[in-house]
């Protein structure tokens, strides 16, 4: 699975770099710049909940969660002062984990209940996203935003990996519509 070490140091420098690189959802702005800067210098389980702390500062508000979803930057959703659920959240977290020198990837689950279901059978798409910050040299642990937690268990949540990359973008999902398609596919080849 990908949360385990990483055995090739040249794997673990490549990830380093691009994982500290910014993604289109996710681009280190001045004002995530301005944001880090108020950041301490702990350790990296203390920056990580500092982190997490200010994203779960923002409003949560799902009134115009359809007008938004997977739409907006994490820059944008930080001025806009809300979040709509755990693809935010984790942008947001992912963007400032970045500016403060923590290789994080962004992880896209499915939910193994919506996997079992025949496509077309009632229920509806359900995931949820993690982000993975690199600790050390070569252990990749998986953060949940949602619930302030380090070392979450993707398969004890009863979900899938499904993606990972810098953000939704990077993975290909741009809206609702695109990640019912990518579910849909990603269903019909799960055995």
């Amino acid at each position: 699975m990908f949360m385990k070490p990483i055995e090739n140091p040249s794997i673990v420098a490549k990830e380093k770099i691009e994982y500290l690189q910014s993604g289109k959802q996710t681009e280190i702005t001045p004002k995530i710049k301005e944001i880090v800067s108020s950041f301490g210098n702990e350790t990296l389980s203390e920056k990580t909940f500092q982190i997490i702390d200010f994203v779960k500062s923002l409003k949560y508000e799902t009134k115009n969660k359809d007008d938004v979803f997977r739409k907006r930057t994490a820059d944008r959703i930080i001025s806009d002062g809300y979040v709509t659920g755990c693809t935010d959240e984790n942008l947001v977290f992912e963007a400032l984990a970045r500016a403060s020198g923590i290789p994080t990837k962004y992880i896209e689950t499915i939910d193994i209940e919506f996997l079992r279901k025949k496509s077309g059978e009632q229920g509806s798409y359900s995931g949820h996203v993690y982000s993975g910050i690199l600790e050390g040299d070569k252990n990749w642990s998986i953060v949940d935003v949602t619930k302030r937690k380090i070392g979450a268990n993707i398969e004890n949540d009863n979900r899938i990996f499904f993606k990972e990359g810098k953000d939704s973008w990077d993975i290909g999902i741009t809206d609702f519509d695109t990640l019912k398609k990518e579910f849909d596919k990603f269903r019909e080849n799960y055995k």
